[in-house]
């Protein structure tokens, strides 16, 4: 222990007198390990910290899937017949995300955010209210009585956490509700809701049709000791029986599937993160390939040195040991600078963390964190020191007094030329894996979208079914919105609909009349949006053959839909698709294409990908019985003549005055949601782009150390050379031509690298191939001008060398 504390002592003298040298290393590190700590504090916070529960590796996510329906949520009598037949879970529940609630009756009426859960779903994740109690099972049967409990964040918002909340009555689309119980303040649970309502409130028809799926998930719990296989095949034998013996509209071949609930959250951000945690890997190895640099030649300076204390009794591992300290020194210091700056990189990280990112989840600076960055600055500083150590360490006393400062050994040489190659190779990669990303993302955002998103505010209106019971009612009052809002100085059109292209829509099968009917599991699908009369006009979306929809197609009226150009080109290539037919609604709804219009960029809320193939349907014609599953909420668009923003007061206001009891949710502009759907690819191309600039920065100083460093070593080789008559660019040439080399090889070997590891990205990438060539191109010769730029300063310091004083100096 006395060794190793003088052997620490000495290393912080000679860090201190060689400030220069300790800055430059200090700061390369404080980079590399930052930029992991930060990474690796997402990825741990991710990925690889257990879920916020009790016995979280136990908890399972079930939905429902058949062979063209890869996911689905679960039919609420599936669910009913799962829970009471299973035999490896502890329990099941069911909650559903996808609702709203009108709180009325207060000064300002407001659009509440709603999960309708079973009274098992706390139990099952191990949570209790932070206030008052969970739902009783008597309040989760059908008509029970109506309760509600708060999520902290609204009581918080809403009440200023009054402590006498429980107990009053809050009015939610018209029917009183008891307030029971607020949820704790850290409780994450899928998305945020601002309310809680038992699952039985579902509307009762939802109970009675098998075949219908209305966003409902279900949880489990497993027993203890048994597998998730097992669970598996529990619920597809329960599948299997329900297939063979309910006659109630069970879609044919769907089944139960069960996955981990953490795997599941995960399993579309996993490739992102392990592509950016292997990215900020590359630039931790490129700035420890600099630092060995800085060791080796360091080393090469201290040769009189080591061979003395050699000569002295000091034997080989008693100089590795020293040296071994040193770069640990190094190391820990510039991880700690790096800590400092992984704890700013994380709060900025937080601060732009997509919504993709599951809310349950958190990134943070905690003990996994600061252990993770101790032992990589530790196993950084041992890796740093070997190689310069065991050079360094190969003392010859001859040899060394013998040095006269012509050049270095050839082997040492040779390790710092593959080491530039090394890290040549590395930036290449990395920076291969950024253009990649780039180009799909100029692709996407140069998409055309099929719809003009300038100057268009979005939101959502509700037909709350205690104010419009009617069909009559609630296709009337969309229509007044139209008038009032139309006719408001500003606007230039308005328009409604049960979803928009980014900002969520629903999906169903059809069928196409005239040809075989197919199951129901194996029928095409199809996005599909329920439209007013002016929706294409509004939004912008070209009609490319025949016609939008007319104010006559009403109630009563020839049932017409208008299907994109990519459902057309699909089921009726070759040939126009007007006057075809296609039906939904298990038949029960049979419209004849009366246009075609132009495809848009829809994404659904969570999904990665644009639905391939949509169609449209008149808001007026929907059928009176299945009116209130698609309009009890709307979307508005209303498109102005600047900015969107700017017509926020007066939608509020305008609305106000036609019902004051109407609470509007999701007021956004149409060019935010473009951006929100980019955001994911965004946020990880911003880091990625971000990591191979300073890839790219420290290999060229890498590249530029190296060819000082050689040019120093050959002073009187170029002195020489200068005196025997070599003109100045025939030095140039040579110094530049061997810096080339090196990086040459080091794009050869990086390249081949890069074909292999960008394959890891296919899942990010959309319309560009990971052998992409123009990209691989195009990152060679930003590395090949690098490398020219690197090698012609230190080219340039060579010619001016007087051969004289070179040959002096010896």
């Amino acid at each position: 222990m006395d060794t190793f504390l003088q052997d620490a002592r000495f290393a912080l003298r000679l860090l201190r007198k060689n400030l220069g040298f300790t800055l430059a290393a200090v700061v390369t590190l404080a980079l590399g390990i930052g930029a992991n700590t930060a990474i690796f504090s997402v990825v741990n916070g991710v990925l690889l910290r257990p879920l916020p529960y009790q016995d979280p590796e136990r908890l399972v996510l079930i939905h429902e899937t058949a062979p063209n329906f890869p996911e689905m949520s679960v039919s609420l009598p599936d669910f009913v017949d799962w829970r009471e037949r299973q035999r490896t879970f502890t329990d099941l529940a069911g909650y559903r995300n996808n609702v709203g609630y009108d709180l009325t009756g207060v000064d300002i009426p407001e659009r509440l955010t709603a999960r309708l859960a079973s009274a098992s779903l706390l139990p099952i994740l191990g949570v209790q209210p932070a206030l008052g109690r969970n739902f009783l099972p008597e309040e989760d049967t059908r008509g029970g009585p109506p309760v509600v409990m708060l999520s902290h964040g609204f009581w918080v918002r809403r009440f200023a956490q009054d402590r006498n909340i429980l107990g009053r009555t809050l009015t939610l689309s018209g029917v009183p509700h008891t307030v029971v119980g607020v949820l704790p303040a850290d409780f994450r649970f899928n998305v945020d809701r601002d309310i809680w309502v038992p699952l039985s409130r579902s509307d009762a028809r939802l109970f009675e049709q098998r075949g219908n799926h209305p966003g409902l998930y279900v949880m489990g719990r497993l027993k203890p000791g048994v597998t998730l296989e097992q669970a598996r095949a529990d619920l597809e034998g329960i599948g299997r029986v329900l297939l063979e013996t309910q006659s109630d509209g069970n879609k044919s071949n769907v089944m139960p599937r069960a996955h981990l609930l953490h795997e599941y959250l995960v399993r579309e951000l996993r490739p992102s993160l392990l592509a950016l945690m292997a990215a900020v890997g590359f630039v931790l190895l490129i700035a420890a390939i600099n630092v060995v640099n800085l060791l080796l030649a360091r080393g090469t300076a201290r040769q009189r040195e080591l061979v003395i204390r050699a000569s002295l009794g000091a034997g080989r591992g008693r100089l590795i040991r020293q040296m071994l300290v040193e770069s640990a020194l190094l190391a820990l210091v510039g991880g700690g600078f790096g800590l400092v700056l992984a704890l700013w990189g994380v709060d900025l990280l937080a601060a732009s963390r997509p919504e993709s990112i599951p809310t349950v989840t958190s990134f943070s600076v905690d003990g996994q964190v600061l252990g993770f960055t101790l032992v990589l600055s530790l196993g950084v500083g041992v890796l740093l020191g070997l190689l310069p150590a065991l050079r360094a360490s190969q003392v010859s006393l001859v040899e060394t007094l013998k040095d006269t400062g012509a050049g270095a050994p050839r082997f040492r040489g040779r390790a710092r030329d593959a080491l530039v190659v090394a890290e040549v190779a590395l930036a290449l990669m990395l920076l291969v894996g950024a253009g990649l990303l780039a180009r799909t993302f100029l692709r996407i955002s140069q998409l055309e979208m099929g719809f003009k998103p300038e100057s268009v505010l979005t939101l959502r209106m509700s037909l709350p079914e205690n104010r419009f019971a009617g069909a009559d009612a609630m296709r009337a009052f969309p229509e007044q919105v139209l008038e009032r809002l139309k006719g408001t100085p500003g606007v230039r059109s308005v328009t409604y609909a049960s979803g928009l292209p980014l900002a969520g829509f629903s999906e169903t099968s059809f069928q196409i009349e005239g040809r075989p009917p197919l199951p129901l599991s194996e029928a095409p699908l199809a996005a599909f949006f329920v439209t007013a009369s002016n929706y294409f006009e509004t939004l912008g979306t070209p009609i490319i053959e025949g016609r939008g929809f007319l104010p006559t197609d009403r109630k009563g009226s020839a049932q017409v839909v208008v299907v994109d150009e990519a459902l057309a080109r699909h089921f009726f290539p070759g040939r126009s698709a007007l006057g075809e037919r296609i039906s939904v609604n298990g038949g029960r709804q049979v419209m004849e294409i009366v246009g075609v219009a132009k495809h848009v960029v829809a994404y659904g809320p969570g999904e990665n990908e644009p639905a391939p193939v949509q169609f449209y349907i008149p808001f007026q014609q929907i059928p009176d019985e299945v009116l209130p599953f698609m309009g009890r909420s709307l979307f508005v668009a209303v498109r102005g003549e600047g900015d969107a923003n700017a017509l926020v007061p007066m939608v509020r206001q305008e609305f106000k005055a036609i019902d004051p009891d109407q609470a509007l949710a999701e007021l956004a502009t149409m060019d935010s949601l473009v951006r929100g759907a980019l955001a994911q690819r965004q946020f990880i191309l911003g880091l990625v782009g971000l990591f191979a600039v300073l890839a790219l920065v420290l290999a060229s100083i890498g590249i530029y150390s190296v060819m000082s460093y050689t040019v120093a070593l050959r002073t009187r080789e170029m002195g020489i050379r200068i005196a025997l008559g070599a003109r100045g660019v025939d030095v140039v040439r040579l110094v530049v031509g061997y810096g080339v080399r090196l990086a040459a090889i080091g794009v050869v070997v990086g390249a081949l690298g890069a074909g292999v590891l960008t394959r890891l990205l296919g899942s990010l990438l959309q319309g560009v191939e990971a052998t992409d060539p123009l990209t691989f191109t195009a990152t060679a010769g930003v590395l090949a001008a690098v490398a020219v730029l690197a090698s012609w300063v230190p080219a340039r310091r060579a010619v001016r060398v007087d051969p004289v004083e070179s040959l002096r100096a010896d």
